[in-house]
């Protein structure tokens, strides 16, 4: 029953602007992942939902990745938590980290 409100507030758009442009205004709205209340109406007050949806493309490059390092390279190296800035780090061997084990 969550956000209940604001799926009948969406809805009863339709009465004011018509099936098709609303439909529209969800696309609009959900390519900006922002499925909210507030932006279907202003898709829909602005008339932004008769535009042309613009063509967006990832670069192949990007298109599998989503972060340039993998999260086990985060923890190579050495780890100091207890290190302050007037105190020289303590290293940990490269063979455990903390946080490792959250990682599999």
């Amino acid at each position: 029953m969550e956000r209940l409100r604001a799926a009948q507030g969406v809805i009863g758009l339709a009465k004011t602007y018509g099936q098709a442009r609303l439909e529209s205004a969800c696309q609009r709205a959900m390519a900006h992942s922002s499925p909210y209340y507030r932006t279907v109406k202003t898709i829909l007050s602005t008339n932004a939902d008769r535009l042309a949806m613009p063509q967006t493309s990832t670069a192949p490059a990007y298109a599998k990745a989503r972060f340039v390092r993998n999260a086990a390279s985060l923890f190579a190296g050495d780890y100091a938590p207890d290190c302050a800035p007037d105190r020289a780090p303590n290293p940990i061997p490269d063979s455990h980290h903390p946080q490792q084990d959250l990682l599999h």
